[in-house]
């Protein structure tokens, strides 16, 4: 068994499917940034089944993906992985072939170590084919990086 080490700063999403791709495009902004020690910073892309193995043996992790929530376009919302799993069958993280709640289940039942984890959802209004987010996703991408920034303790200068 691998030493727990620092902290996973994870986007995922498909960066073809307009505001699907928000995870992608949050951690290429947060790499510009420059972080603390024991912060990694990923590009999960679609990597469905492929999480676990990001995930592993990290402290803490927070994750950065689209999710329909049936709020509003743009609407961001920070919750913990067992919202993923209580809320009702409508709410659907990513479009990929293994969505984030279905990767978290998997660890469970394979009785992996999950670090503690933040997830950060953004209600997508437009995940068609296209590399434009749109402008109510864009709008808020600030907010996410900062949401980011906060869950970790770090302050920007």
């Amino acid at each position: 068994m691998m030493e727990p080490r620092g902290i996973l700063i994870l986007g995922v999403g498909n960066l073809l499917r307009k505001d699907d791709g928000v995870g992608v495009q949050a951690v290429q902004r947060l790499k510009g940034l420059s972080l603390p020690g024991g912060v990694k910073v990923v590009d999960g892309g679609m990597a469905g089944v492929g999480l676990l193995d990001m995930l592993e043996g990290f402290e803490r992790a927070v994750i950065i993906d689209c999710a329909d929530l049936g709020l509003d376009p743009g609407s961001v919302v920070k919750f913990g992985p067992d919202a993923i799993r209580f809320r009702s069958p409508e709410l659907r993280l990513s479009l990929h072939s293994a969505d984030v709640a279905g990767v978290l289940e998997l660890a469970r039942l394979l009785g992996k170590r999950l670090p503690e984890m933040a997830v950060i959802g953004v209600q997508p209004s437009d995940t068609g084919w296209g590399t434009e987010m749109s402008v109510e996703v864009l709008a808020e991408m600030r907010h996410i990086v900062d949401l980011v920034l906060e869950e970790i303790g770090y302050c920007r200068t």
